[in-house]
């Protein structure tokens, strides 16, 4: 059985050495530093190294989630969207509740690409913790909340919740799991594979409010953490799917559009 994911750590130390590099930039620009400056044996590495990578695609995982209530036509997109980005090798992290979220879990098996299901508790929806050899993908859920990282998820789910002290022991277990959904998706080979973008449906086509439930909850941790998400609901307001869809990556980007009227180019 694989342990939880954790939240991208990439992303932070990635920012920290980008920062890096600009400062860097600038000085050498502006002649405050010289390459000439630092030790000969660290720059002859540094150019060693940068010859000799080769190029790689980014790799990384989308969340697929929504209502149990999509309608029949976006659960056929959505089926549609995860079996396009499964083609091109892009992992799938969902929740394995009925509707929205079975609609990518179908169309990302029709792929060879990985799959990671994270679901609150043992058992849930039929779901076994561990590998599926016969769905050929993965089975995750987050630790009890006495762990360490079960409480950074708990903390997370607590700080996007309105009414987290009314929620009971079941509710709370969804909340959490829908973090560890935003935790990314096991890469088939011991790696975790960061989500970039969220591809979701809410009857109101909002985060918030009464029908956007528990998908609005994860809607809501997400743009915390930075992740742009795309709400495949008609009634999402435009400017909103336009900032998304300029944010997320262009492979996810050209899986979506044309396959929901509506939806801005």
């Amino acid at each position: 059985m694989h342990d939880p994911l954790s939240i991208d750590p990439r992303a932070a130390a990635a920012e920290n050495a980008n920062r890096t590099l600009r400062a860097l930039c600038r000085d050498l620009a502006a002649g405050q530093l010289r390459l000439d400056d630092f030790d000969p044996g660290i720059v002859a590495e540094l150019r060693e190294v940068l010859a000799d990578v080769e190029p790689q695609r980014d790799s990384f995982a989308y969340a697929g989630v929504g209502s149990r209530r999509t309608p029949p036509e976006i659960l056929a997109a959505m089926a549609d969207i995860a079996q396009t980005l499964g083609d091109a090798g892009t992992a799938l992290s969902t929740g394995g509740a009925d509707g929205a979220d079975k609609a990518f879990e179908t169309g990302a098996l029709r792929t060879d690409a990985p799959i990671t299901v994270h679901t609150p508790w043992p058992g849930y929806n039929g779901y076994r913790p561990g590998r599926d050899p016969e769905k050929d993908l993965d089975v995750v859920h987050p630790k009890s909340t006495e762990t360490l990282q079960g409480r950074a998820y708990a903390e997370l789910a607590r700080e996007h919740h309105p009414y987290w002290n009314r929620c009971g022991r079941g509710a709370r277990a969804l909340f959490v799991r829908n973090v560890s959904i935003l935790a990314g998706a096991l890469d088939g080979e011991g790696g975790t594979l960061p989500v970039r973008a969220v591809i979701a449906y809410t009857p109101n086509g909002l985060p918030v409010g009464r029908e956007a439930a528990g998908t609005g909850h994860t809607l809501r941790t997400a743009a915390s953490l930075h992740v742009p998400c795309v709400n495949l609901s008609r009634r999402t307001p435009p400017e909103r799917n336009a900032a998304a869809l300029a944010a997320v990556p262009a492979i996810v980007r050209d899986a979506i559009l044309g396959r929901v009227p509506g939806l801005p180019r």
